[in-house]
C-alpha cells in the first residue's frame, strides 16, 4: 500500500464505525420507531418535547445538556423555522462537523507518520 494512501483509508475506516454504531443500535432496538408519547421508555416525542421519563437521578447528563441542546436549536432556528431549521440542522450535524473531524483525524495520522519518519532519520545518542 502506498504510504500516502495509509492515513487516508485510516481515516475512511474510523469514519464508518459511527455509521455501523447506528446501524447496530436501530437494528437491534425492541420497541419500534415512533413519535407517540409512550409511558414504558423513550421515543421520538423524548427528542421533540422535554423527556418525561428524565429525572436529576436517572439521567443527570439530560439535564446538565439541556440548556445546550435549547441553545443550539436556537441558533439553527435563526434563518427561521420549517425547512431552513432542518436543512441547517442537516449542514452543521451531518456536514460541517463530520467534514470537520475527519479533516482532523487525517491531519494526526499523517502527522504522525512524518513523525515517525522524522525520528527515524534522527542520529540515535
Amino acid at each position: 500500500m502506498l504510504p500516502a494512501l495509509r492515513p487516508l483509508l485510516l481515516t475512511g475506516l474510523l469514519a464508518l464505525l459511527p455509521l455501523l454504531f447506528g446501524l447496530v443500535i436501530n437494528t437491534a432496538a425492541p420497541h419500534p420507531p415512533t413519535a407517540a408519547r409512550t409511558p414504558t421508555h423513550c421515543t421520538r416525542y423524548c427528542h421533540n418535547h422535554a423527556c418525561p421519563h428524565a429525572t436529576p437521578a436517572n439521567s443527570p447528563a439530560y439535564f446538565q445538556l439541556r440548556p445546550l441542546y435549547g441553545s443550539i436549536v436556537r441558533a439553527l432556528a435563526t434563518g427561521g423555522g420549517g425547512t431552513t431549521y432542518i436543512l441547517a440542522n442537516l449542514l452543521v450535524f451531518l456536514v460541517a462537523i463530520p467534514l470537520l473531524l475527519l479533516r482532523l483525524t487525517y491531519a494526526v495520522l499523517r502527522d504522525a507518520r512524518t513523525i515517525r519518519r522524522l525520528q527515524s532519520t534522527l542520529p540515535h545518542a
